[in-house]
């Protein structure tokens, strides 16, 4: 199931735009279909993808990993990225609906 972030206005969400921010943080991402995979320690995969207003996520964790509190940064900090909400601000965002 995927997960939906609102995106901040300004921020343009396409795949070659998700595709880019991922780069920064995750040990590699590619494009397939319009989705953008990624691959971070901790995560099988992040697919990502956007229908030009939302960011959607879809995660697979990897159970063999050991540290997930730096794979829960990492997350945080590529959806921040992508939308413009930090993790505090999209709890506080999710709690008014």
């Amino acid at each position: 199931m995927a997960r939906q972030y609102p995106v901040k206005k300004g921020i343009k969400i396409t795949p070659d735009y998700i595709l880019e921010e991922t780069k920064k943080l995750a040990e590699s991402a590619e494009i397939k279909d319009e989705h953008v995979l990624a691959y971070i320690p901790g995560m099988k995969v992040v697919d990502l993808y956007t229908d030009g207003k939302g960011l959607f996520a879809e995660t697979e964790a990897d159970t063999t990993h050991k540290d997930f509190s730096q794979t829960i940064k990492l997350y945080n900090q590529l959806i921040e990225n992508l939308t413009g909400y930090s993790s505090k601000e999209r709890k506080k965002k999710y709690s008014k609906s």
